[in-house]
């Protein structure tokens, strides 16, 4: 199980975040996520759910990261998040579902909701860009990591390639989709979308 920074130290890590600093933002990120995923599932019952919510928390932190150095509970602010990101998830699908009645006094939409979706849009298509300049073989990897959902070993079996020669190639691609982000404008922010989409590589 991930341990997790002592108060103290979350604190300061949410004052370099609100600086703009990425490292700080992984520490947070890798220190919370499985915490972050297990709570939201716990509400929702659903992990389409959780794995959207648990994206959008994170996206909220760092669009927001500027508010963040008068955060005096990181865990509580995180986690309040958490709960109001999945109980947002759980009234749309009652909308969904045609039971919207049920939840019309209280269902509040999100300010930023349209800039995250987005976002997300904008990186799908800088990403289709520019990995349609790679190599078919890299290419390939790709769509099986990420849209087949396979994993490294399943990669390397269907392509009879090395375990190491999938992973290199996966790590080539996310640096190489890195620095085709750098000059595009919202480019901090799709840089940490890139990073949280790609966890598994």
């Amino acid at each position: 199980m991930k341990s997790h920074p002592e108060t103290y130290d979350e604190k300061l890590l949410f004052n370099r975040i609100a600086e703009g600093d990425e490292i700080a933002f992984r520490t947070i990120y890798d220190a919370y996520f499985d915490r972050l995923t297990a709570y939201v599932f716990k509400i929702s019952k659903s992990e389409s759910v959780t794995e959207e919510a648990v994206q959008d928390i994170f996206m909220k932190l760092w669009v927001n990261r500027s508010a963040l150095a008068k955060v005096d509970n990181p865990q509580g602010y995180i986690f309040s998040i958490a709960r109001n990101k999945a109980i947002d998830y759980l009234r749309k699908l009652t909308r969904e579902t045609n039971l919207v009645t049920l939840f019309t006094e209280s269902i509040q939409k999100h300010h930023n909701e349209t800039d995250d979706k987005f976002s997300l849009q904008e990186l799908q298509l800088l990403i289709s860009k520019a990995v349609s300049q790679l190599s078919p073989q890299k290419q390939r990897i790709f769509h099986l990591s990420k849209y087949e959902d396979f994993s490294h070993d399943e990669i390397a079996q269907e392509l009879n390639l090395s375990k190491s020669t999938i992973k290199n190639h996966l790590s080539e691609t996310l640096h190489y989709l890195k620095r085709h982000l750098v000059s595009a404008p919202n480019a901090e922010t799709l840089i940490v979308l890139l990073f949280i989409h790609f966890r598994k590589f």
